[in-house]
C-alpha cells in the first residue's frame, strides 16, 4: 500500500541551476537541473524507508525494484512544465511519486534490459544518491541500422519511409499491434542487444551513444521518453548500494 506524506518534502530549491541540451540529428531537448530539491537528504531518507517490490505489474521490464508515495504532485508538475517549456500532465489522478532502485550484486539482465528502451512521452528523473555513490547515469542512443533516434507514438513520415525502404507490408503500420511488431523486429530485435550480461553503456555495432547524462546528487533530468535511452551502469557499480532515483512519467497531452 502506498504511503501518504507531506507534500513539502518535495519543495523546489529556488537556487537551482538549469542547462538545456539538444541531442542528435533530431536536436532532441534534454533539460538538466542541478540542486533541484531544497531538502534532498530528506527525500532520499524517505525513499530508503519505503517498501520496495520487484513484482512485474509494478516494475515492468525495469531491472530493479520500485516503491510509490501518494502525495500532491501539482506543484512538482507545474515546475517541470515550466522547465520543459510547455504544459505537462500526469497520466493518473492522483499521480503517485515513484522511487526506483537498482543493485548489481548477483544480477541478471534479460535481453530487453541489455539494449535501450522507450517510455510513453516525457520522462523526468531525479538522481538521489549522495556523491560518493553516484556513477554512470543515463544514456541516449541512435539505432545504427535504421538511423532512428526516437520512435513516435504513431507512425509518422520517417517511419513509413523506413518501412518502404525495407519493403515491409502495410499491415505492419495499420494497427497498434502491427506497429509494435514492427518495433520489436526492426528496432528492439534481441540480436541488437549486448551479448554479455551488461547494460548497453557506450553502445555496440547496433546502438550509438549520443549523450551520457551524468548521475549527480539532486539532479533532475527531463527528456523525450520516445528517444532511445538506457541506464548507464558499469560492471561493479551499485554492488554495495542502491542506485536510487525518483521518476515521473508525464504527457504533453491531457489524458
Amino acid at each position: 500500500m502506498a504511503k501518504h506524506i507531506r507534500p513539502e518534502l518535495f519543495a523546489i530549491n529556488p537556487h537551482h541551476t538549469v542547462s538545456i541540451h539538444h541531442v542528435g540529428l533530431g536536436q532532441h531537448q534534454v533539460v538538466v537541473v542541478d540542486d533541484f530539491y531544497q531538502c534532498p537528504d530528506e527525500v532520499l531518507q524517505e525513499a530508503l524507508n519505503l517498501p520496495y517490490t520487484d513484482h512485474f505489474e509494478i516494475v515492468g521490464n525495469f531491472p530493479g525494484v520500485r516503491a510509490s508515495l501518494n502525495v500532491e504532485t501539482r506543484q512538482l508538475v507545474e515546475t517541470m512544465s515550466s522547465l520543459w517549456g510547455c504544459p505537462l500532465f500526469t497520466f493518473f489522478s492522483p499521480q503517485p511519486v515513484i522511487f526506483q532502485g537498482i543493485e548489481t550484486q548477483n544480477y541478471r539482465l534479460n535481453v530487453g534490459q541489455r539494449q535501450p528502451h522507450i517510455d510513453q512521452d516525457i520522462t523526468a528523473m531525479v538522481y538521489l544518491n549522495p556523491a560518493d555513490s553516484c556513477s554512470g547515469g543515463t544514456g541516449l542512443y541512435r539505432h545504427r541500422p535504421t538511423g532512428l533516434e526516437r520512435v513516435p507514438i504513431m507512425p509518422d513520415t520517417s517511419i513509413r519511409q523506413l518501412a518502404d525502404q525495407l519493403e515491409l507490408s502495410d499491415e505492419f503500420l495499420a494497427s497498434p499491434e502491427g506497429y509494435e511488431n514492427f518495433q520489436n523486429s526492426m528496432i528492439f530485435n534481441p540480436l541488437f542487444a549486448c551479448r554479455r550480461n551488461t547494460y548497453i553503456n557506450d553502445g555496440n555495432e547496433y546502438w550509438e551513444l549520443l549523450k551520457l547524462i551524468d548521475m549527480r546528487p539532486n539532479r533532475l533530468m527531463m527528456f523525450d521518453g520516445r528517444c532511445f535511452h538506457s541506464q548507464y551502469i558499469q560492471s561493479g557499480d551499485y554492488a554495495q548500494a542502491f542506485r536510487v532515483s525518483q521518476i515521473l512519467y508525464l504527457s504533453q497531452k491531457k489524458t
